[in-house]
């Protein structure tokens, strides 16, 4: 160890800052709004299928149920929709741990707060809170290890918002060749649009 801190300061710092400010370990409320989505399907899934076979019986419901999701593997549209729905699920949970990663944390080793989280058309746009104690240039610092994280991306754009210097706006860029708001298409050049959340 002591030959690689040698050759490279960074890793002193990255190691002192690791022991000095770990992550804290949510409390069981943040658990809980964290995988809030998971939550409700894992309670919610298995009792819309009780009522809908003590209502229409078994061969019902095995019939229904196999035919929404015919209708969502063979409609385009439905298939984008849900393929949108699971990344806006996926992507908060790969942005915390990028930033656990970073080490984009305040000294009571809190993270920056997940907002909103929207599908769009080149990917999901995430609205991100920075915590007393960190700041957008964090964000800003470690976007190419907040892309890595994000499975399937193969960019992350980080605005500030001009109002609020505690918020940012984080674009997961999924699909490449599709229009990102702000940018004219034949430069990539910033616009004057403001995003709001």
């Amino acid at each position: 160890m002591r030959h690689l801190v040698r050759r490279n300061p960074h890793l002193v710092l990255r190691f002192i800052e690791r022991e000095t400010s770990p992550v804290a370990r949510p409390g069981p409320l943040v658990v809980l709004w964290r995988w809030r989505y998971e939550a409700m399907l894992l309670a919610g899934g298995p009792a819309v299928v009780a009522v809908a076979v003590r209502a229409a019986g078994p061969a019902v419901t095995i019939v229904a149920g196999s035919l929404v999701c015919l209708l969502i593997l063979v409609w385009p549209q439905a298939r984008r929709e849900m393929a949108g729905r699971f990344w806006c699920v996926v992507t908060p949970h790969r942005v915390r741990k990028a930033c656990a990663e970073a080490l984009i944390v305040n000294r009571r080793g809190k993270l920056p707060m997940i907002l909103r989280t929207r599908p769009e058309p080149f990917g999901e746009r995430l609205w991100v809170w920075c915590r007393a104690g960190t700041s957008p240039g964090d964000l800003e610092r470690a976007r190419d290890m907040i892309a890595a994280a994000c499975w399937l991306a193969h960019g992350v754009r980080i605005t500030r918002d001009p109002h609020r210097t505690s918020l940012v706006i984080v674009d997961v860029l999924r699909r490449a060749g599709r229009p990102v708001p702000g940018e004219l298409p034949e430069t990539g050049e910033r616009t004057l649009s403001r995003f709001r959340p």
